[in-house]
Parts: structure tokens; sequence; C-alpha cells
């Protein structure tokens, strides 16, 4: 079976010369079934699934009695999105009495699955449990040298920058409800659970909870192939050293746009009101309350069926309710690539990925902090890679690890910092 045979491996060139010889071949033999099942295999490892699909459905204008091709058109038509067409296919492969039992096994969870997806309420997520190591856990300055009040000052020493490793842990949850209109508009909630816990410095500890729901709908039919609106709102808390640091709540406008078959965009517009307690570890925290603006845009360029390109751009407006040393803007920009291929080592159809990202950022605050330097405002760059390689154990579980930097620079010496990190763990999807 086509899904199920193993990939030999190869590069992405030599499959693509594969592929297009399996093509020309096929084009001179449309009647042979070898000929048409082996360009459907290559097809499907490069990811062709219509042009598999194509192969396949010739097969059986070939030969009527074949369920396994069935079942893999079955598969293949769930991948592109076309339920009820993979329904038909599976059904009609599981009236086979030739059957094998694995082969039925197979075709009957595919039914189970497409049964869930059919039904207006859907529930989708991933999870992700790993470790990480960083070289400046705290984000502390390198050095204990500082400006206070203006003039050069000394930190003790447990407030510069300390190593550490830490378990990291999240969870995102969706759901939808599908109104059943031609607009396609639905219901989604979203809730995002995040945790690092550090195995030694406590104050690095970070949690957060956040709660998103709005309905999505598409507009501009018959004019523009796809864009959906989604108004939103949403509430969370953020925890540092197991302590509230905020409490938010606020909405926005999110809006996805297929500016064609390849290029998609999405982008945010969101506003919060946040409300920072005093506590008995930040026992000034009330001076940060205050109301941020977000706005953000990406777009999504598959450039071939192994190369993804990315770009974003977001910009951040913050005013404190009375503290205006804390006012601040933020603007950034960044991209990145990923870049997908043939399992070079268990030999699986499952393909890898590598993906690079990089990201700077612009911080400028409105007015100088008199007790760190009344003469000047305070400026920030911050540049932030990395790098991930993500390896699949099967269609729902992969195996991650991505190492990072994350360096900043300041006209202020107390706001400079630079941080390794190296994190692996295993994410599942649902």
């Amino acid at each position: 079976m086509l899904m199920a045979a193993p990939a030999v491996a190869q590069t992405p060139a030599e499959l693509e010369r594969q592929y297009d010889a399996a093509f020309q071949e096929m084009l001179r033999q449309p009647a042979n079934l070898d000929v048409l099942f082996k360009f459907a295999t290559l097809a499907s490892q490069t990811g062709d699934l219509e042009g598999s699909v194509s192969a396949l459905e010739r097969m059986l204008l070939v030969n009527p009695d074949l369920p396994r091709v069935r079942l893999e058109l079955g598969v293949l038509y769930f991948r592109l999105g076309s339920y009820e067409v993979a329904r038909t296919y599976l059904e009609v492969a599981l009236q086979s009495p030739s059957l094998p039992p694995e082969v039925r096994s197979r075709a009957e969870k595919f039914m189970a699955e497409i049964g869930s997806r059919a039904s207006p309420s859907h529930f989708s997520g991933e999870v992700f449990l790993g470790w990480r190591y960083q070289s400046n856990a705290n984000f502390g300055p390198p050095t204990t040298s500082v400006l206070l009040f203006g003039q050069q000052a000394n930190l003790n020493q447990g407030s510069v920058g300390a190593s550490d490793w830490g378990m990291v842990a999240s969870a995102q949850v969706k759901h939808s409800y599908d109104f059943g209109n031609q607009d396609r508009s639905a219901l989604e909630t979203q809730l995002t659970l995040y945790v690092n816990r550090q195995f030694q410095l406590s104050a690095a500890n970070v949690s957060l909870v956040e709660l998103q729901i709005g309905p999505r709908f598409q507009v501009f039919n018959g004019i523009f192939e796809d864009v959906t609106l989604k108004p939103l709102v949403l509430g969370g808390n953020l925890w540092v050293n197991d302590t509230s640091y905020y409490g938010s709540y606020g909405g926005g406008l999110e809006t996805g746009v297929l500016l064609s078959d390849r290029l998609k965009n999405t982008t945010t517009l969101l506003w919060r009101k946040h409300d920072h307690p005093d506590t008995w570890y930040l026992p000034t925290n009330s001076l940060y309350k205050g109301t941020e603006y977000t706005g953000n845009t990406s777009f999504q360029f598959q450039l071939t069926n192994q190369v993804t390109l990315m770009a974003l751009a977001s910009g951040t407006r913050y005013e404190t309710d009375r503290t205006p040393v804390q006012n601040y803007e933020l603007l950034g920009t960044g991209g990145g690539m990923s870049f997908r291929f043939v399992d070079p080592l268990f030999k699986s159809t499952l393909s890898w990925a590598i993906t690079v990202t990089y990201t700077y950022q612009w911080w400028k605050y409105d007015v100088a902090d008199a007790t760190i330097d009344p003469t000047r405002e305070r400026r920030q760059l911050d540049s932030i890679i990395n790098l991930t390689v993500a390896i699949p154990f099967d269609p729902r579980t992969t195996f991650t690890v991505t190492g990072g930097r994350f360096s900043r620079t300041s006209n202020l010496p107390n706001y400079e910092f630079d941080n390794n990190n190296i994190m692996f763990g295993i994410g599942w999807r649902f």
C-alpha cells in the first residue's frame, strides 16, 4: 500500500527526478497498473496528493476490483479535507470480503475519524513536554555594573545572569462549532496553557493561561477566493515566580486571506487591559497597570512541496494608567524557512523538517526612568534566532530539538543580556 510503503532515503532532487520520470512513463503507458502505482507512490511522497489521486483513480478505470486502491483514495481524500468523497471510497472498500483484517481495521479507523469531523462540534489541539537549558535563565545583565540615578552602581552577584535547566509544558486546545451556513461560519474557542519550571532559579518560573473565543466567517464571497474574519474576546493570567504578574482581558479582530494557491496571510489586531496586582514578590507591581494595543501580520508562501517561506511584522503600544516611565512602543519584523525532507534514518514515509526563524525588535520608552538615568530614555534592540529539527514518530507524535539565541542590546546596561538555549521534547497532536 503506497501510504505504508517504506521510503528510500534520498535527496529532494532525486525524489523530484524520479517523480518527473514516473510522470513521463505514465503518459507513455496510461493503462499499466504498475506504472500508475509507482507514480502514485512518488506523487504522495513529494506532496502531490492530487497527482496521486489522479493516478489511483485511473487504476480503478482499468480494474475496478481493487479495494486497497479504494482505501488509499479514501485516505488521500481525507488528507485533502474532502471527507464525503473519502467516506464513499472507504465504504466501497469495506464491502470487499477479500479485504485483509489489518487493512479493514485501518479503513474503519478513518471512517470513525470522518464521522467525528463531520460533526458540527470538533476538538483538536497539541500538547508538548520538554526540557530546556538556558545560559541566562533569569535574563540578568552580564556583569554587576549597572546605572542607579545616572551613576555607576553594583548589583549583588545573585542578580546577574545565571544558567539553569528547566521543564516546559504547554497545551493548546481548540474547539470549533460549525453553524452549517454557506459562508462556512463557525464559533471557535482556543485555550492556551504554558508552564515553565526552573530547577534552581524559581524567580524565572512562568505560567500562563489564556482563553479566546469568537465567530469566524467568510466574507467577499464571489469577489475574492478565500477571506475570513474573526472578531474575538480574550482573557487570561500570567504568573511569575508562582505569583500573579497580571490578569488581562480584551478583544480584537483576526483576518485570514488566501492570496494565491501558495500564499496566505493572517493579520491580528488586539487590545488588552492589564491588571497588575501588588504581591509579596512584586510590591510595586500595580505601577505597570495599563492597556496594550498590538497588531501583527504574517505571510506564508509554499515555494515548493518541500520548502515554505515565512515573513512577519508586528507592532505594540503599551500605556500605563499612571506611570509614563513604563510606556513603550515595540516594533518587530522577521522571517523564516521550513524545509521538509525524506526520513534519512528510519526510512519511514513521514517527512522530517528543519525550520529556522529570525526576529528583530525595536523598543522605545516614552520617558527616562530617574531611578536608572534621568537623562536617557530607554532604548533596546532584540535579536532572536531559532533552529528547530522535527522528527515525527507517527502522524501525531513528533520529537523536536530547538536551539537558539536571544540577544538584547540597550543604551542602559541594566537591561542588556544574552541567552543561549537548547530544548528537546515530545509533541502530540489530536
